[in-house]
């Protein structure tokens, strides 16, 4: 599998511009490490770059390797930067990720980033090496030969190289000229394909992998499939990879997307990552807007899984990277790893031990109750020219996720200009005609309550004219079972409560609600659903609490 990467054909000149500021980087960096002025041209040390490089540049004097890194992201086109799922790492982020290694391993042997971006990543770890270096000609060597990363893009790779090198100059300057003659600054970093086989085990895989989508041909299907389902995500590749690539006992530490905690297209990855290469470690980022560059949407997470370990209690944490990182511990807590491709319940900020601990202990979940859920089949603009304000000729009412409000479907006027579909004869699928429960399907980070269902139950179905389309943003939640203990009304009503709104919060990676999670929530067993469906409203909701064994704060 090979991450296309194609040349720039926008914002060439913006680019020049940031690698332009390379030579006057170099020289101060070089001066201030003692070396002559012959060492202090960039060209005696580097090697030429792909494109030519526009000099007049020099607004990077003292700036961090990271800090121009960030501005060269930052002058792709932003449809390359989305196509490639490119979003280099900030210092922050990078430190943090290392003390998450570094409480897991020490390292004592390679250190490979097989998606290195501009070398943010290592970074961290070859100014460790310098700053502890007694013999400055040794450790050149030693780095030289532990410490590598790859990329598709030869201009990343270069300015990945020229920043790495000018950590390596206090090292370079303690040495003799004669010695720096015989001994060049390396070359950490070469043009390649991350997620090509090898066998060069290194202790420690550090990555911040390109994320998003990816079609697969056949024969590259073959090469992922103990781990694919459905569709293929770049950064689940570059896990894949990693694992198989890692030394036995080694880590593998990434920067990625929370989705591989729960949703269905990565069951298969949580499997493999499970069997053989266990989550010990794992830190939420706090927030996505700012982080990176450009802006990822995804909610992302620093995971450490340690290679041939033993599976137990995952050590969780959040962090803040705006303005300063900042750790705070999360309870430990046991995936469900009997059941190691289901989603994997972790506690996420605001929850309690006891609860994350309770509802993974719990058995049941809507199949137990005859319950299945799916998502609503009209994706709208696929018809839009079948759908008008106004019914005519038999057309059905349309049910929007903004109609769904907590425990009742309630028109929303707002959508009252996409109201109505007139179906065709293939399309007869889409009409439902008996009572369910509905859930939204999209919700944002910010928002209160993450789980919004509303009943729709005969009176209410009638009162829509006997049948609904369920647009796509809505989850539907259907029985098999008209006599089972939980009905619609119970079913709506717990998931309205606030303790399976926090549960549900960690059992997801993502900010939709999904209907594949939805079928893995941890619900009570038959006795206690007897005895909820008899309280009233005033004491439903603690009464649940305290089932979960939840500490309210």
């Amino acid at each position: 599998m090979s991450v296309a990467v194609e040349h720039l054909v926008v914002r060439d000149a913006e680019v020049a511009r940031v690698l332009g500021a390379i030579p006057d980087w170099w020289s101060r960096r070089a001066r201030r490490a003692g070396l002559s002025p012959r060492w202090c041209d960039w060209r005696a040390a580097l090697d030429e770059p792909p494109l030519a490089l526009d000099t007049t540049h020099t607004g990077f004097e003292c700036a961090r390797p990271e800090t121009i890194g960030d501005a060269y992201v930052g002058a792709l086109a932003p449809a390359v930067r989305l196509r490639e799922g490119r979003h280099y790492t900030p210092p922050r982020l990078a430190a943090a990720l290392w003390r998450e290694i570094d409480a897991v391993t020490g390292v004592r042997g390679g250190v490979v980033d097989p998606s290195r971006g501009a070398g943010a990543l290592l970074a961290p770890y070859v100014r460790r090496r310098v700053r502890a270096a007694q013999d400055a000609r040794a450790t050149l060597d030693e780095i030289a030969s532990s410490v590598a990363g790859t990329d598709l893009d030869p201009i990343g790779v270069w300015l990945g190289n020229a920043l790495l090198a000018g950590e390596l100059l206090p090292l370079w300057g303690r040495l003799t000229e004669a010695e720096r003659q015989r001994t060049p600054l390396p070359r950490l970093l070469d043009v390649g394909d991350g997620l090509a086989p090898r066998r060069d085990g290194p202790q420690v895989i550090v990555m911040n992998p390109p994320y998003g989508r990816v079609r697969l041909e056949p024969s590259q299907r073959e090469r992922w499939a103990s781990t694919l389902y459905g569709h293929a995500n770049r950064y689940a590749l570059f896990l894949h990879a990693a694992v198989e690539r890692a030394a036995e006992g080694g880590v593998v530490a990434a920067v990625i997307p929370t989705s591989f905690l729960g949703g269905a297209y990565f069951q298969r990855l949580r499997g493999f990552l499970a069997r053989n290469a266990p989550l010990v470690r794992v830190v939420f980022v706090d927030a996505r807007a700012g982080v990176f560059v450009g802006d990822v949407l995804q909610e992302t997470c620093l995971a450490i899984f340690h290679k041939g370990g033993a599976r137990a209690d995952v050590v969780c944490g959040q962090v803040s990277v705006n303005g300063r990182a900042t750790r705070r511990a999360l309870p430990r807590t046991p995936a469900r790893l009997e059941r190691i491709e289901e989603p994997w319940l972790l506690p996420r900020a605001g929850v309690s031990g006891a609860l994350v601990r309770r509802a993974a202990a719990l058995r049941s979940c809507l199949a137990d109750y005859r319950w299945s859920a799916s998502t609503g089949p009209l994706v709208w603009n696929r018809h839009k020219v079948q759908i008008s304000p106004r019914q005519a000729g038999g057309a059905v009412p349309i049910l929007w996720g903004a109609d769904i409000a907590a425990g009742r479907v309630a028109r929303d006027v707002a959508r009252d200009h996409q109201r109505f579909i007139s179906l065709r004869p293939r399309d007869t699928f889409m009409r439902l005609d008996e009572p369910c429960v509905l859930v939204q399907r999209t919700t944002a980070p910010e928002q209160p309550r993450r789980l919004v269902a509303a009943v729709l139950d005969a009176e209410t179905l009638e009162a829509w004219g006997g049948c609904v389309v369920v647009e796509n943003h809505v989850n539907v939640l259907r029985s098999r079972d008209a006599d089972t203990v939980l009905t619609p009304s119970l079913l709506t009503r717990l998931l309205n409560t606030a303790t399976l709104d926090r549960i549900y919060r960690c059992l997801t990676g993502s900010v939709a609600v999904s209907a594949y999670e939805l079928s893995f929530l941890p619900l009570p067993d038959g006795r206690e659903l007897a005895r909820l469906v008899t309280l009233d409203d005033a004491t439903f909701d603690s009464s649940v609490t305290r089932y979960y064994r939840d500490v309210v704060r």
